[in-house]
């Protein structure tokens, strides 16, 4: 791992912000262990460790109880922040609120869009 906003750290240190689906976490979960690698970081606002993109993945890592998941830090001015839904309007701060009050969005609510970083594959030997 040669990003330096890419870091690996305990998956119950992040704060979710939205809800997830639990189908959606076993079909995670299933092709995790079946390539026995984390292959797309959960991403996060630097500050709060909010999570922005990966609450499925977020989930999964918890429920495989894993150690430390792959993070990618983002400065929350440089993510464009919408919605997957046309009867919400999310906020930043709403977002950061909800982070840290633990009240949920639904499942895909928000919708950030950022800069890719680099292709990983990790071993979930190495995250356990």
């Amino acid at each position: 791992m040669t990003d330096p906003d890419l870091i690996l750290i305990p998956p119950s240190d992040l704060r979710p912000t939205e809800a997830f689906h639990p189908d959606r976490v076993r079909a995670v979960i299933a092709l995790i262990v079946a390539g026995q690698a984390w292959t797309q970081p959960i991403c996060v606002e630097r500050a709060s460790l909010a999570i922005l993109d990966g609450h499925h993945r977020h989930a999964a890592a918890l429920q495989l109880g894993l150690a430390r998941v792959p993070v990618r830090m983002f400065d929350y001015e440089r993510v464009e922040l919408g919605s997957w839904r046309h009867d919400w309007c999310p906020t930043r701060l709403e977002v950061l609120r909800r982070a840290r009050d633990g009240d949920l969005y639904p499942p895909k609510t928000t919708r950030h869009t950022f800069t890719a970083g680099e292709t990983i594959s990790i071993a979930l030997a190495r995250l356990t």
